[in-house]
């Protein structure tokens, strides 16, 4: 049996300082490959263009034909990994646009359980949400006519008018929430295989070294860069450009076997928190120096952005720059530290964790920014990934009340919700544990127990 891949980027560097015009030649590209992405986002990022945009060849046919490539003197090796990268962009938002109708739609009291059914129909059938948006008739494919048909009969009053009322609602809520893309990065391109390749040349010194070799706008001309190792990838590359220190960052897509584990046979259940990174139901903290690090990195911003707000002496900017990069390097490394060793000690084939909301917003306060700047997202990226390469389930569970009920006789205690810096202790049972084991176990017993919201695992099943 073929073993299941997983995806894993790495990263390549330049060895020396490239040469002010060959970096120069580079950006160019780059300011290129932006006012192609930007070009896609105008045409095909509204509800016109909905139907173009999936799989994306009818969009990749218009580009050929629209004469921009030709106009921006731009190689094909760059101009269709720009293409498709803003399509990616384009479908990830219409993919948060949906998720967030959704939301909106369990939340409206106003609507009928019918209604929000109608409405979930309308969204996830792609030719129906198209047609709706654009004021056309509503088509159903043949095999799922008997089940649109089911649901509008189920509407109360007059169907037609109330189809009319609920489409009016689904445009408005794509307005709110639909928004125009544009962006002004131009340190960052793609390039496909016949756009570079690796060998030996002759470095600034005349020493042979191994490096790159990348297309340029000028034909039969390659910018040769020396880079810190000898590997050799291959498919599309995502280059890094890094003006200030006249290098590059290679980033490559290598895919690797998952790992099983056989001795992981533990069900575990976990809660993150913004001081100790993840705590099990067994007592166990990993990444207890987790809210310290953060509270040092915001330190760090907080005094460059006081520095720069003030008038008088100002420090050299770049000085602040490096510190806080090595300061959220350092953080990150910590974190895929702690949770190799969770996998390690825990050995889970499961584990439960509670859907954490939106970061609050607010003031300007020191507690309300460290909660804004909370790397929680960082953490369940990593801690998914992990978890897909390692054949780990993760499944998300119902997250309301949890470190206010008691994971021994399920009490869910009011007072609790305001001592959020004590232990837990049960109003009923007089049970007391420290409040993120509580929620720990709480997210385990939730598991077990069937209040799941989803599998995220497979990783293909948490992404669309």
């Amino acid at each position: 049996m073929k073993k299941e891949k997983i995806c894993k980027a790495i990263h390549q560097y330049s060895d020396e300082k490239i040469e002010r015009e060959d970096m120069e030649r580079l950006l160019d590209i780059a300011r290129g490959c932006m006012d192609v992405q930007n070009y896609v986002y105008q045409k095909y990022g509204g509800i016109k263009s909905l139907g173009k945009i999936y799989p994306g060849y009818t969009v990749q046919n218009e580009m050929t034909a629209s004469g921009l490539r030709e106009k921006l003197n731009l190689p094909s090796v760059y101009f269709y990994p720009a293409v498709f990268n803003a399509l990616r962009e384009i479908k990830t938002q219409w993919a948060h646009v949906k998720r967030n109708i959704y939301t909106a739609i369990n939340e409206n009291e106003r609507l009928t359980s019918e209604d929000k059914h109608y409405l979930r129909f309308a969204v996830k059938v792609n030719g129906c949400f198209e047609n709706i948006l654009n004021g056309k008739p509503v088509q159903i494919p043949g095999e799922m006519l008997p089940k649109y048909e089911s649901i509008v009969s189920d509407l109360q009053g007059d169907h037609s008018q109330r189809i009319e009322n609920l489409n009016r609602y689904l445009c408005r809520q794509v307005r709110k929430k639909l928004r125009k893309m544009h962006t002004q990065k131009y340190l960052y391109f793609s390039v496909w295989e016949k756009g570079y390749r690796y060998g030996k040349s002759k470095n600034s010194e005349g020493q042979d070294c191994y490096g790159i070799f990348l297309t340029t706008k000028e034909r039969r001309k390659r910018i040769f860069v020396p880079l810190t190792d000898t590997n050799q990838y291959s498919g599309v590359l995502d280059i890094k450009l890094k003006p200030d220190k006249n290098s590059i960052e290679i980033v490559a897509s290598l895919f690797t076997d998952i790992r099983e584990h056989k001795d992981y046979t533990n069900e575990i259940g976990i809660s993150l928190g913004l001081w100790e990174m993840i705590t099990t139901n067994t007592g166990h903290v990993y990444g207890s120096e987790f809210g310290r690090m953060q509270k040092e990195l915001y330190g760090c911003a907080v005094t460059e952005h006081h520095d720069y707000g003030m008038g008088g002496s100002v420090p050299p900017r770049k000085k602040y720059v490096v510190r806080r990069e090595k300061m959220e390097a350092t953080l990150k490394n910590y974190i895929n530290r702690e949770i190799n060793r969770l996998f390690t000690q825990e050995k889970p084939v499961r584990i439960y964790m509670a859907k954490l909301p939106q970061n609050p917003g607010g003031g300007v306060d020191a507690g309300q920014y460290l909660m804004r700047v909370w790397k929680k997202g960082y953490v369940i990226e990593r801690l998914q990934w992990k978890c897909r390469k390692n054949a780990i389930e993760i499944i998300e569970v119902f997250g309301k009340g949890l470190s206010a009920e008691c994971s021994q006789c399920g009490t869910l205690c009011e007072r609790q919700r305001q001592n959020r810096y004590e232990n837990f202790r049960c109003e009923n049972c007089g049970y007391e544990e420290d409040r993120k084991i509580n929620a720990a176990k709480n997210a385990l017993n939730r598991g077990k127990t069937g209040r799941q919201l989803n599998k995220v695992f497979p990783i293909e099943e948490s992404f669309v």
